[in-house]
């Protein structure tokens, strides 16, 4: 608690959860935490912490471990518009500090998240708390009203999308092969949270509203598992999750890919998520997202979802999400 400005920073709890919703609409409507809330105050890898002035709820922010103990990172962080500018996330982020102190020795990496618009605005803050930017990748935001997705008839020479399993991802985490074509810096960048290629990282990468999906080189023959091909047959990957928001359901899709990977690998990853999501049927409506790396066209994917039924730009202010990082 600050004597001086009457704020006071607690441990979140289940029944705060229309306090926090109360601070308002975050990331143009595209929010997670309504989704995420009452896991987040009851998972033993997450300390959410809100602060409140008068009895009231003003603020949130929360550490979320993450890489089996040796990376945690920030996340969520708000404060109510009528709340601002006093110092109430300076407070919240200082207490998570004291928090992640507890944490080390075993603790290496702190990372913080943000959009490029944000990230361009904090960060000469963030080297001075000696925060590196390890990731930025761009990624688009399209509205679509889930009667109009389609599923195109044009399946010839469309490589089969396998979903992994655990044992799979785990199988994964061990090639070097394929580490080096996909994740060269041994870290998964997700809808705005970083992963370490570890076994610990995979309940967080599969989930009730989690996938992760390969295709694999059009030549080689399609397999049922990871199991049964090589390192050097997998094409694409893609990670997917999806969670109700205030504008819709969003739906969020990772491509990785590598020098040589096929169009025909993309557009059939993007047509087997636009299928999942018309078969989810959630919501009426909401925004599809995707980020990608240097080997995959915007142009085409745009081109490969308006085939679908989905081309509506979105009023989403931004086109990269920029992963900082600091080694302890």
């Amino acid at each position: 608690m600050s004597p001086a400005s009457g704020v006071f920073i607690r441990r979140a709890r289940p029944e705060d959860y229309d306090g926090v919703m109360a601070i308002g609409c975050m990331y143009n409507g595209r929010d997670y935490l309504s989704s995420l809330y009452q896991r987040a105050v009851n998972d033993p890898d997450i300390y959410p912490l809100v602060a409140e002035v008068k009895g009231q709820v003003v603020g949130f922010y929360m550490n979320h471990i993450l890489d089996g103990g040796l990376s945690v990172m920030k996340r969520a962080a708000r404060v109510h518009p009528s709340f601002r500018k006093m110092g109430i996330m300076h407070e919240l982020s200082h207490a998570l500090d004291r928090h992640v102190a507890t944490l080390r020795p075993g603790l290496q990496y702190l990372y913080i998240s943000a959009s490029d618009v944000v990230a361009s605005k904090v960060e000469s803050e963030y080297k001075s708390l000696g925060l590196k930017e390890n990731h930025r990748k761009p990624f688009i935001c399209l509205d679509y009203y889930t009667k109009d997705l389609s599923v195109c008839d044009v399946t010839d020479h469309m490589p089969s999308v396998t979903t992994l399993s655990y044992d799979d991802i785990k199988l994964l985490f061990t090639l070097e092969d394929v580490l080096d074509k996909f994740f060269d810096s041994r870290i998964v960048f997700n809808n705005f949270v970083g992963y370490r290629c570890l076994e610990s990282n995979i309940k967080h990468l599969l989930d009730e509203n989690k996938e992760v999906c390969v295709t694999i080189a059009p030549s080689t023959k399609t397999p049922n598992t990871a199991a049964s091909f090589g390192a050097r047959d997998i094409d694409v990957v893609t990670f997917s999750e999806w969670y109700k928001t205030e504008v819709g359901l969003i739906y969020v899709v990772n491509i990785y890919t590598s020098e040589g990977s096929s169009d025909q690998s993309i557009r059939a990853h993007l047509w087997r998520h636009v299928d999942f999501l018309r078969k989810l049927n959630l919501c009426d409506k909401g925004i599809f997202e995707v980020s990608y790396g240097p080997n995959v066209s915007e142009e085409k994917v745009r081109s490969y979802l308006k085939q679908v039924g989905i081309f509506k730009h979105s009023t989403v202010p931004f086109k990269m999400e920029v992963l900082f990082e600091r080694k302890f």
